[in-house]
């Protein structure tokens, strides 16, 4: 396996493991406004959440850009 190899596998498992903390912050945030309980928790919740979203994208495109998506 080329050094190459592994920085994709490496990068698809960090996507991955993103992905579900994203998904997780949603469905907490979910509950958070259904009880409308928003506070400052939910704020910075919202925060990880979108720095997530923004760090898939990121590993996203460099997927895309090196033909590995």
């Amino acid at each position: 396996m080329s050094n190459y190899d592994e920085v994709e596998d490496k990068l698809r498992a960090h996507y991955d493991e993103l992905e579900r903390k994203h998904r997780e912050l949603d469905i907490e945030l979910i509950e958070r406004y259904n009880n409308q309980t928003i506070d400052d928790e939910a704020r910075r919740l919202k925060t990880m959440k979108l720095y997530l979203k923004d760090e898939m994208h990121r590993i996203n495109s460099y997927l895309i850009q090196k033909g590995l998506e």
